[in-house]
């Protein structure tokens, strides 16, 4: 239970003489938020190439960072999650999240934005996770599409008083949620995008006469020097009543930002549990708001040992660690999960993909890449953090018309195995595609019969490929992970794969 940090600072004041009994206190309102996003179900900690190998986040480290961030303030303090909690890891996909939920309450988080992975186990499993959770999962923007009534998995608000302090906590969905889950979870619900998909929950927060609100979106969107401020959160910022919302805790997007639109503060910390951001409101005696904000960065090596966390979470990391201990092959250098990076690793997908089809040409979403291979022994729970989602691979029959119709239907940051595609711009400055060759050299005829290995995500119209959608396909039985963990243990070790860029990639 939290320490009362009002009457904290009213013992502090009588005692100093600087505050009679009976005196008010006239110093601004002053509130702490701390926020996290895209955990992922990341409960080990995690070392990166810019932490110089020392490990980061975890369990422990979060919640070591959370109480001293708090502690150190001595003010009203509330934690609130950006969303994508729980998918990702062995440790929290063995159990659908149910550890990740069993941590965050045990972190005592105030309040979490539903994020688009929170449905990739289907609505009844976020309700039942729902359930479990201490705290409220968020989603303003959300709404049936047969009534125009909010799921009951989207509560679109909450009301948190503590020590006199009222703050009020909305949630928004990105409208991407759509592309990147499979229609039939999706289809009955309509995502509404800015202001006019949370506007009655603002009105309704706003009726209970907060002191701060806040939302928790988990959506993209940041300012960036060079380009601007751009994308759903900034969007967003801009069609809010002025001194309607105080701060934006955002998510969907895995990289840190700290953003200031109409005033707003949009904050993101990294995503993984890679840091904590910290943002500081005030509001003054003439009812000004203020903020400070920075980011902190939770290292495990620093953090107290918390043997009742250790023992809540251990039945799920000794089942991770009987299942994923296995080692799988041994990697030379560091394999990259970014789309603009030098792409082995999803190309490497791909090509296992390829194999494990038997087929002409592989294909692998660039969202289905999801955490780096760093250099040395690769176990199973490393190959299960890079393909976590459980997809199966599918074959196809298609021609060479319908190759270039999914190259064209394809995000250009997707992997294409045994395809060589040549990528311009029209004069309105689109995105079109000039050539597709097999890597040979050797042309992509149009009336030519191939066949196509991708995972059952996409032919199910995921990412917006509707033309799998309507080809026959023929699953395999293997799933991608599967597939990528017979290809590393067949490659010479240690494994150094060439750098492969597809031409004109953009």
């Amino acid at each position: 239970m939290r320490f009362s940090y009002i009457w904290l600072l009213v013992l502090l004041a009588v005692t100093s003489g600087n505050l009679a009994a009976g005196d008010s206190i006239t110093t601004p309102l002053h509130i702490r938020v701390l926020a996290t996003h895209d955990f992922h179900g990341n409960l080990r900690p995690v070392t990166y190439d810019w932490s110089n190998k020392r490990p980061v986040g975890g369990a422990t480290g979060l919640k070591s960072m959370l109480d001293d961030l708090e502690t150190a303030c001595r003010c009203i303090t509330f934690r609130i999650d950006g969303g994508d909690q729980m998918q990702g890891t062995l440790e929290s996909n063995l159990t659908q999240g149910v550890p990740v939920v069993k941590m965050f309450n045990y972190l005592e988080l105030d309040a979490a934005a539903v994020g688009n992975h929170e449905l990739d186990w289907g609505v009844d499993t976020l309700l039942a996770r729902q359930s479990e959770a201490k705290y409220a999962w968020l989603a303003a923007n959300v709404y049936r599409d047969d009534d125009g009534s909010r799921p009951v998995w989207a509560k679109p608000y909450t009301i948190i008083e503590r020590d006199g302090v009222k703050v009020g906590i909305i949630g928004y969905t990105t409208i991407s949620t759509p592309n990147t889950q499979r229609p039939q979870t999706t289809d009955p619900y309509e995502f509404r995008s800015g202001y006019e998909g949370i506007r009655t929950a603002l009105d309704a927060v706003w009726k209970e006469k907060p002191d701060f609100v806040i939302i928790t979106a988990h959506a993209a969107g940041e300012c960036k020097d060079e380009t601007g401020c751009a994308g759903e959160m900034v969007k967003l910022a801009n069609e809010l009543p002025a001194g309607s919302v105080q701060l934006i805790v955002g998510g969907h997007a895995h990289d840190y930002t700290n953003s200031v639109v109409q005033g707003i503060p949009i904050v993101r910390a990294g995503a993984y549990g890679q840091g904590v951001a910290v943002v500081d409101l005030y509001r003054s005696t003439d009812n000004k708001v203020s903020f400070n904000t920075s980011n902190e960065v939770p290292y495990a090596d620093t953090a107290r040992p918390d043997p009742v966390l250790d023992k809540l979470l251990a039945s799920s990391m000794t089942e991770a660690d009987t299942v994923g201990k296995r080692q799988v092959a041994t990697v030379a250098d560091h394999l990259s999960s970014l789309r603009d990076g030098d792409r082995r690793l999803g190309y490497l997908i791909a090509d296992a993909v390829r194999d494990s089809g038997d087929t002409d040409i592989g294909l692998q979403n660039a969202g289905g890449v999801r955490a780096d291979m760093l250099p040395g022994v690769i176990t199973y729970s490393d190959v299960f953090r890079v393909t976590p989602f459980g997809n199966v691979v599918m074959r196809l029959a298609v021609t060479g018309r319908q190759i270039r119709q999914i190259v064209e239907q394809a995000y250009t940051d997707d992997y294409f195995s045994n395809l060589d595609i040549v990528y311009g711009t029209d004069s309105a400055d689109k995105i079109r595609v000039d050539s597709v060759t097999f890597s040979d050299g050797s042309p992509v005829k149009d009336d030519g019969h191939y066949t196509l290995a991708t995972n059952d995500y996409l032919v199910d119209g995921g990412d917006g490929m509707t033309i799998l959608k309507n080809l026959p396909s023929t699953a395999t039985g293997i799933t991608v992970l599967d597939a990528v963990v017979k290809k590393l243990s067949a490659l010479p070790s240690p494994i150094s794969l060439p750098v492969r860029k597809q031409a004109g990639q953009k």
